[in-house]
């Protein structure tokens, strides 16, 4: 019949059949040594108990013997901290990852954001979404005229400015893309996880006939403080987009619904909602509760809408 027994120092909780009564050993979840008690009234009682008065000496075994048993008891306790972990620590471990994964993107957010201040201080404008040939063509997204102002001028040197981003001698250098560009905590990858959004009423409106042209933060009329200018996402081409391939969410395609949507939608990246970073160049988090009419307000340089002074957070 199995009892339930309690380490005294860790408080641990386990089922141990009453053959092992009485029987030392270590305890697996905080290693100090226990000793069990006697778990069969019928037969015996601990010293002290008003029952009996009197000390039960354990039953004699060979080394062998006390080696199989203390396994035994060591066994049952791994399974009851296996057991408890699950329980009480998993849930902890990835509230804490999540929480890991959201600061890393923060840092690698307001780091872009801070060079695209400084690219517009330097050029009267945010940098635009793509290059493009006379004609209208697509060349280099703007991570490629982005990398001189996060500390990669010899790489920025070796791209072919006037060649697109798919050119041969271009797409030998999307194995080099820098860290900041991905919101993994992990080494390597060739997908960014942060992009422009695009569109009417952003700060990358369409110019005819078919380009984008940039504005600069003087050109914001909403706070600076709740107007996007960079934002985490999904990569937006599958598995085969470069961070070097002019690929940035659409306004008009937007539903404003965070994660909800590859391709479309902000988010989708770290648990729980997005990373954002705004015209003032501060990194926050947006709730996956965020309402989508709230989340397209911030998508606006001039729209006039009135936010609470919480819905941007850490």
């Amino acid at each position: 019949m199995p009892y339930l027994f309690t380490c005294e120092h860790c408080r641990t909780q386990t089922l141990v059949d009453d053959r092992y009564s009485g029987l030392a050993g270590n305890c697996v979840s905080c290693g100090s040594e226990i000793r069990l008690p006697i778990f069969a009234q019928g037969k015996a009682t601990l010293e002290g108990s008003p029952r009996a008065g009197v000390r039960v000496t354990p039953p004699s075994l060979g080394p062998l013997g006390r080696r199989l048993i203390a396994a035994s008891v060591c066994i049952a306790l791994i399974g009851c901290g296996a057991v408890a972990f699950v329980r009480y620590a998993w849930p902890q471990v990835a509230t804490l990852q999540a929480y890991r994964a959201r600061s890393h993107s923060i840092r690698n957010i307001e780091r872009i954001a801070a060079a695209m201040n400084a690219y517009a201080a330097d050029h009267g404008s945010y940098p635009p979404p793509y290059t493009e040939t006379p004609d209208g063509r697509p060349l280099q997204s703007w991570r490629v005229l982005l990398l001189p102002y996060l500390g990669h001028q010899a790489l920025f040197a070796r791209f072919d400015l006037s060649e697109p981003w798919d050119a041969p001698q271009n797409m030998a250098l999307a194995i080099e893309m820098p860290s900041v560009f991905s919101a993994s905590t992990t080494v390597g990858g060739n997908q960014s996880n942060y992009f422009l959004i695009t569109g009417p009423g952003t700060l990358f409106p369409p110019a005819p006939p078919r380009s984008v042209r940039p504005l600069g933060p003087g050109d914001v009329r909403d706070d600076p403080g709740q107007t996007l200018l960079v934002v985490e996402a999904q990569p937006l081409g599958g598995w085969a987009n470069q961070w070097t391939e002019p690929l940035d969410l659409e306004v008009d395609r937007m539903r404003g619904t965070l994660g909800s949507a590859t391709g479309l939608e902000i988010g989708g990246v770290v648990p729980g909602g997005a990373v954002v970073a705004t015209v003032d160049g501060r990194g926050h988090f947006l709730d996956e509760q965020t309402p989508p009419v709230a989340v397209m307000a911030l998508t606006t340089i001039a729209g006039g809408e009135s936010l609470p002074d919480k819905l941007l957070g850490r």
